[in-house]
C-alpha cells in the first residue's frame, strides 16, 4: 500500500464527530463549529510550513502576489490565500460560499502532501489501511446512493461524468469515470447496471497513493463529496434525445 503519512492527523474533535456521523447517520452530528475548528488548526499547521515545499509536494502553484496557493479541486480553480489560509473559488459564482468541509479537505491535503504521484492502481476504501473498520458505513453513505442514482439508466453516469469534466473509463463495470479531484489524487466511480437478475451496484475506488496524503476520515468525505456532486449534476443535464 505504500508509506503512510505520519502527519495525517485530523483534530480529535473532528474525528469524534465523524465517527458519530458514521455510526448514527445523523447529518447534524458534525457541527459547523467542528469544521471551523478543523480549519483553524489546519491553517495554523500550514502557516508553519515552507510554502515552496508545500507547493512542490502538493502540485499546487505558489503565487507571490497576492500570496497564495492555487490548485484545482474537482476540476475547479481554488485559491488558498496566505497567511490566513482562506479558501475561495477563483471562478466563484454570485452568492456562492466555499463549503467548510471542502476547505478542511484542501487544507489537510496541503498539510499532508508527500509529493507522491498517482500510481494508477485503484483500491477500495476497505483496502486502505484502517479502512475496513468503516467500509460498510462508507458503502452506505456513498456507493449505495451512487447505485440508486445511476444504476437504472444506461448512459446517465457517462453523461454526468462528462458534464463534470471527468474521464469516461472503459473496462470497469458497465460505466465508469476517473476524476483528478486534487493535483495528485485520482478517484474512480463504477456502475454495474441493474438487469432482470441483479440489482445495480456502485463502487468508488481511490488511487492507492491517497493513504499518504489524507486520513481515513478525509478519504471518506472526499469520496462522498464526489458522489454528491455527480448526483447534483444530473439535475442540470440536457435531456437526451
Amino acid at each position: 500500500m505504500g508509506k503512510i503519512n505520519p502527519h495525517r492527523r485530523p483534530c480529535l474533535k473532528l474525528k469524534n464527530a465523524y465517527y458519530m456521523y458514521m455510526k448514527e447517520g445523523k447529518k447534524n452530528a458534525m457541527r459547523v463549529d467542528d469544521f471551523k475548528n478543523a480549519v483553524r488548526l489546519a491553517s495554523q499547521e500550514l502557516t508553519a510550513k515552507d510554502p515552496d515545499q508545500v507547493a512542490k509536494a502538493s502540485g499546487a502553484q505558489r503565487v507571490l502576489v497576492p500570496a497564495s496557493f492555487q490548485l484545482n479541486f474537482f476540476g475547479r480553480p481554488v485559491t488558498v490565500s496566505t497567511p490566513d489560509m482562506t479558501v475561495t473559488w477563483r471562478d466563484q459564482k454570485p452568492g456562492e460560499e466555499f463549503n467548510l468541509t471542502d476547505a478542511v479537505l484542501i487544507l489537510h491535503y496541503l498539510n499532508g502532501a508527500t509529493g507522491d504521484r498517482p500510481t494508477g492502481e485503484m483500491v477500495a476504501y476497505r483496502q486502505i489501511p484502517g479502512g475496513e473498520f468503516y467500509a460498510q458505513a462508507f458503502h452506505s453513505r456513498a456507493e449505495i446512493p451512487l447505485a440508486k442514482t445511476f444504476g437504472q439508466t444506461k448512459g446517465l453516469l457517462t453523461r454526468t461524468i462528462q458534464a463534470l469534466n471527468g474521464e469516461p473509463t472503459p473496462g470497469f463495470g458497465d460505466e465508469a469515470g476517473r476524476f483528478r479531484v486534487l493535483p495528485n489524487l485520482d478517484l474512480l466511480v463504477i456502475i454495474y447496471l441493474a438487469d432482470e437478475e441483479f440489482e445495480s451496484t456502485g463502487q468508488v475506488l481511490f488511487d492507492k497513493v491517497i493513504g499518504s496524503y489524507l486520513s481515513n476520515e478525509d478519504i471518506s468525505w472526499l469520496g462522498s463529496a464526489l458522489i454528491y456532486r455527480l448526483m447534483s449534476a444530473t439535475r442540470n443535464l440536457p435531456t437526451s434525445s
